[in-house]
């Protein structure tokens, strides 16, 4: 809180506009990223949309289906951004209509996604701006 402080200082001696150190600021998964309504929401899309692909309980169906919950996907994901997994999901699935999705819809199932392997809930749905999704990195639930 401190460098904050001392960072909002500088840049208000120096006229740097707040936004140009807030754009670089990077959120984690475990930081409440998204709302347990918009995860919800994005159970409803997730079971009309990849339950038949994914399975049910998001557990995957061979390697074709990855899964979407559990260690193996945690190791797969963590360190990545939440914009690569969205990215990832808005170009490519489901698999047989591509792209049908809205953005909207694909981060609520990966709100969804987020809170079927235990991370947070917060205050704010998961946008579906890409850049902002780029800005938050998936880290791995505290045991």
């Amino acid at each position: 809180m401190k460098r904050r402080v001392a960072l909002a200082s500088l840049m208000a001696a120096w006229a740097i506009p707040q936004f140009a150190v807030t754009a670089q600021e990077h959120t984690s998964t475990r930081d409440g990223v998204y709302t347990g309504r918009q995860a919800a929401r994005g159970e409803s899309s997730y079971k009309m949309a990849c339950a038949s692909c994914h399975g049910p309980t998001l557990q995957g169906k061979g390697a074709q289906m990855p899964p979407l919950a559990g260690p193996d996907f945690v190791m797969n994901w963590n360190g990545q951004t939440i914009g690569e997994l969205f990215e990832r999901i808005q170009s490519s699935m489901p698999a047989d209509r591509p792209g049908t999705l809205t953005r909207d819809e694909n981060a609520d199932i990966v709100a969804f996604i987020l809170k079927s392997n235990k991370l947070p809930a917060g205050n704010n749905d998961l946008p579906s701006d890409a850049d902002a999704l780029k800005r938050i990195q998936f880290d791995a639930p505290k045991e």
